[in-house]
């Protein structure tokens, strides 16, 4: 007898598909079987004529928590997580305090218990005020990933110049642990916008060539060099420029331990729709144009992308409205975990992307570059039953209603997608059923990373 039964979907795993039965037993995958098969069990969920993939794993979260609740705080984002198919998602280091030592470590972890709906990890921080902690980061916490920016972000989590981001990187190669790295040019970056401003421009896409090509370009094959330098493992976030993910696939071929992470907005949207949207596409590195975009489809298709990741940071509408007379005013971010499978999944169905790609994207190769794939990632047995289920034929105009977030807006809405979650399941529990989260507060855990 096994406590759940999915039974008759399409399993689709990152190297195929068939149909057939999950079993789950204690939280775990204790079975896989073919549809005929039969399989005793208390509770049977019948997924004939959907697609039963593994949970995603968004390696890219702002949950803004603790410090900035007022924009999201963690049963908000966690409960958007399991409306998206999200079953884990990692916390990036910004918040109040930002993470960039044991005790901001373990203040978070403590801040976060029985509060969300699905499991979670958190990434540490790195900066030039905290290389020496970087050490105890490694060996004392969870933290098997260190983020860092190479332009301004925010005024409490500076951003490195290439002498700390190498004495970084080389931590990073001596720990076997890994980077993240958000490359921009600063420099560049604040001279266009002192340029712009000096000829009165406020409006959106003055904000947006600020962010030029060129900046984003160079950095990122700076970035390349001291990685393949040190000889750390590292992934580019929010990689969604076309020249760049080329730069970091010919590194790769050179042997270089880099990975590249795309998102889901460089897919949805381009650089006109800031005329449009104003603050509320305002994100950093910015969306480039229809070709890139078109592109970008090309290459996650092809490899050239290892991971997605949401890069999920809310703000209220108040704060992004300021943006409206004056792009400069409004902060960066969008929400995001919500709709990265949507996106996704309406991709496959316009046949630019295959599902088994898109587990490769989400859930296999997330649970390996962060250290996730002794129990995610996939339906190995034994490993825990992070599951969507999917309608591939159900068509969804997101709106307001969807919205699980506490930011309450999004991009997205409005937006129709062919391909939809029907239902997430965390660790064998329904979180998320038909438009409604299912799940009590705390059922999500904090999951030990392991160091690659």
């Amino acid at each position: 007898m096994v406590d759940k039964l999915i039974k008759n979907g399409i399993v689709v795993t990152h190297t195929g598909r068939f149909r057939g039965n999950l079993a789950i037993r204690d939280g775990k995958i204790c079975a896989v079987t073919g549809p005929e098969e039969p399989v005793e069990a208390a509770e049977v969920i019948d997924a004939t004529g959907k697609y039963v993939i593994p949970g995603l794993i968004d390696s890219h979260v702002h949950f803004q928590d603790p410090g900035f609740t007022d924009r999201e705080d963690f049963e908000h984002g966690t409960a958007a997580g399991a409306a998206g198919g999200v079953t884990t998602a990692i916390s990036h280091p910004l918040n109040d305090p930002p993470i960039v030592d044991k005790a901001s470590y373990d203040f978070t972890v403590k801040a976060y218990e029985g509060r969300g709906v699905i499991d979670y990890g958190i990434h540490g921080g790195g900066t030039p005020t905290n290389i020496d902690q970087v050490d105890d980061l490694w060996k004392n916490t969870g933290a098997a990933s260190i983020k860092m920016f190479m332009c301004f972000s925010v005024a409490e989590f500076p951003y490195v110049q290439d002498d700390t981001l190498y004495q970084i990187l080389k931590k990073v190669a001596e720990n076997d642990g890994l980077a993240m790295i958000h490359a921009e040019n600063n420099e560049m970056i604040a001279w266009k916008e002192r340029q712009l401003k000096a000829e009165g421009r406020n409006d959106p896409m003055a904000y947006h060539e600020s962010h030029c090509a060129e900046g984003e370009l160079e950095s990122v094959k700076r970035a390349l060099y001291f990685i393949e330098l040190t000889g750390a493992r590292a992934v580019i976030l929010h990689s969604g420029m076309c020249e760049a993910l080329e730069e970091i696939h010919a590194a790769q071929q050179r042997g270089v331990k880099v990975y590249a992470e795309c998102c889901p907005h460089f897919l949805t949207f381009v650089d006109k729709d800031m005329m449009e949207y104003g603050p509320y596409l305002k994100f950093s590195p910015v969306m480039r144009d229809e070709e890139n975009r078109k592109k970008l489809w090309t290459m996650l298709e092809k490899g050239y992308i290892q991971t997605m990741g949401s890069d999920h940071s809310p703000y209220t509408d108040e704060e992004k409205k300021r943006g409206m007379e004056d792009i400069w005013t409004a902060p960066n971010g969008i929400p995001g975990i919500q709709t990265t499978l949507p996106v996704l999944l309406d991709g496959v169905n316009k046949g630019l992307l295959s599902m088994e790609r898109l587990v490769e994207v989400t859930s296999w190769n997330p649970s390996r570059i962060y250290g996730l794939d002794y129990r995610k990632g996939s339906f190995t047995i034994g490993k825990d039953a992070d599951i969507v289920i999917v309608d591939m034929d159900k068509v969804h105009t997101y709106s307001r209603e969807d919205i699980k977030s506490k930011a309450k807006w999004s991009p997205y809405v409005g937006k129709t997608f062919k391909g939809w979650p029907a239902m997430t399941l965390v660790r064998g529990k329904v979180v998320y059923k038909d438009g409604k989260v299912t799940a009590e507060r705390g059922w999500g855990k904090y999951i030990e990373r392991k160091k690659q």
